[in-house]
């Protein structure tokens, strides 16, 4: 009865000590990628920066100190915009990218090749990539990396939007 006891308050005090993950999801939504013309055929970069605010990004949940334990796209899709009807571009890579030279550049999805034109093209995330480190940044460039398949004497806007789950 005495062992029972002791395994049943130890398992009280080890439930008690573990924190339950909070999970939130974050949006960047409506994000303008700019090709600038004239663009040739192969890999061409846009970026976007995101600013990192835990605070505003948690809201309530937010307290001083507090870290992301786990960030993972789920969610990548991305619209030509203009010029309308493009079909110039193959594939896309969507990355994170920092001004801390410790991180490195982390791809997060890929469509390749683009099956659909002339709406939403959805971006394969990647179950493996880990964003988690970005979120420690005051910001973070969203690379968008399309690549062409022929050079392009044009400006090209292409709109993203992506999701992201934090545990926290």
């Amino acid at each position: 009865m005495k062992n029972i006891a002791i395994i049943a308050f130890s398992l009280f005090i080890l439930g008690a000590c573990s924190s339950a993950d909070k999970t939130k999801k974050f949006k960047l939504e409506n994000i303008e990628f700019v090709y600038s013309g004239p663009l040739y055929e192969g890999s061409n970069a846009a970026q976007y920066v995101a600013k990192i605010d835990l605070k505003e990004i948690l809201g309530a949940d937010y307290e001083e100190g507090i870290e992301i334990d786990e960030a993972a796209l789920k969610k990548a899709v991305v619209e030509i915009v203009e010029p309308k009807g493009c079909k110039d571009i193959s594939s896309f890579v969507m990355s994170l990218a920092s001004d801390n030279p410790d991180l490195a550049m982390q791809e997060l999805a890929v469509v390749n090749p683009i099956k659909a034109y002339g709406g939403k093209i959805k971006l394969k995330p990647s179950p493996s990539a880990d964003a988690t480190d970005y979120f420690a940044e005051k910001s973070v460039y969203v690379v968008l990396d399309a690549s062409f398949v022929k050079d392009v004497d044009a400006n090209v806007l292409v709109k993203g939007n992506f999701e992201f789950e934090l545990k926290y």
